[in-house]
């Protein structure tokens, strides 16, 4: 019995330290990019070592590969979180537009748009581990999370339950912000995801 107590106190430990590890090396590769080209490199490269956790590589050293996965996909993921980024923007400036007019055509064109901006939001928690988990095309990249928020109704709601848990969590110990932040919804983000390309794998692509 002690044994096993003190196995799960050394493996809680572990965690606890990489989490810290993981989302300081996060924080300061943000502010390496100068914030506006440093936050989709660093998210990316955060989602590529929360996948190698979960594929059993816990115990490897965590800045020698975050960093050359930051530099080797710096430009390219930029690329790809600036053009969701612009989606967004695009969707926001709609919504203001279709909220100045009159009539039933608001309610119709609010529903079409909250409709676009629920999709676009789960399309962009999906791109980072869609990144680190497949090498495609820059266009796949783009249009893929958008196909798989549509046929992942559950995955999509186990996502929002835990990133709620999680946000609710951190609002109530705002002293976890430097800590955990970024790992915490990486990491369950990328299980999700994990698990629904499994579910892929298994069933030949099928949803």
């Amino acid at each position: 019995m002690f044994n096993r107590l003190g196995s799960l106190f050394t493996e809680a430990s572990l965690w606890i330290w990489k989490t810290m590890q993981l989302n300081v090396i996060w924080f300061m590769h943000i502010l390496i990019g100068g914030v506006v080209l440093g936050f989709f490199p660093a998210t990316t490269a955060l989602f590529a070592t929360t996948r190698r956790w979960l594929k059993g590589g816990l115990e490897e050293p965590i800045y020698d590969g975050y960093h050359r996965y930051y530099k080797a996909h710096f430009w390219k993921t930029n690329a790809i979180g600036w053009i969701y980024t612009s989606i967004g923007v695009f969707l926001a400036l709609d919504l203001y537009l279709v909220t100045q007019l009159k009539g039933i055509v608001v309610l119709f064109s609010t529903a079409i748009i909250l409709f676009l901006s629920i999709l676009y939001v789960f399309s962009f928690l999906y791109v980072f581990p869609y990144y680190v988990h497949f090498e495609q095309s820059l266009k796949h990249y783009l249009i893929q999370p958008f196909i798989l928020t549509l046929i992942s109704f559950k995955q999509n709601l186990v996502i929002t339950i835990g990133l709620t848990m999680v946000g609710y969590l951190i609002y109530q110990m705002p002293g976890l912000i430097p800590f955990a932040l970024g790992v915490m919804p990486a990491y369950w983000i990328m299980k999700v995801s994990m698990n629904r390309y499994n579910q892929f794998a298994a069933t030949g692509g099928k949803a």
